[in-house]
């Protein structure tokens, strides 16, 4: 039973760990409005439809990796 606790406790931290990296506000996080983000970035409509926070520099544009 030991190692099922251990596991679980794992399990918990990870995902403790992934809800803590989304919508911070860095650069491609999601966003509904430019005071979402921080670090100079502006809430910003990409090419799949989604709304994230980038450059808004057109010379040079944030590219995002998404699953």
């Amino acid at each position: 039973m030991g190692r099922r606790k251990s596991w679980l406790w794992m399990t918990l931290l990870v995902l403790a760990a992934l809800a803590a990296c989304t919508n911070q506000g860095q650069e491609c996080d999601t966003c509904t409005q430019d005071s979402d983000c921080k670090g100079g970035f502006v809430c910003s409509t990409f090419s799949d439809g989604s709304r994230r926070c980038g450059t808004g520099n057109p010379a040079a544009p944030t590219r995002c990796r998404v699953p």
